[in-house]
């Protein structure tokens, strides 16, 4: 369960509100859409950003989901990683 990851607690403790919507979306395409909004500012207004720790957590978390549930992975995530 996503409950028991480090990195979802790292999330919850400072942002809880995130963290619902975290287990809400746990193996749902919804997940992998949030996960990419948290990690790429695509809103009008600037936010403040994440502190490190809980930036850091959402990346592994999402490198988490996209390993047990490779069939909602994003196509483009490994772009990088030719």
């Amino acid at each position: 369960m996503v409950e028991d990851s480090i990195f979802f607690k790292t999330i919850d403790a400072a942002f809880p509100n995130i963290g619902k919507k975290i287990k809400l979306f746990w193996g749902h395409p919804e997940f992998v859409a949030l996960m990419h909004e948290l990690q790429h500012d695509m809103g009008e207004r600037p936010r403040a950003g994440f502190p490190a720790e809980v930036l850091m957590a959402i990346h592994e978390l999402s490198n988490d989901h996209d390993a047990i549930y490779p069939q909602l992975a994003r196509k483009d995530a490994n772009l990088w990683h030719l």
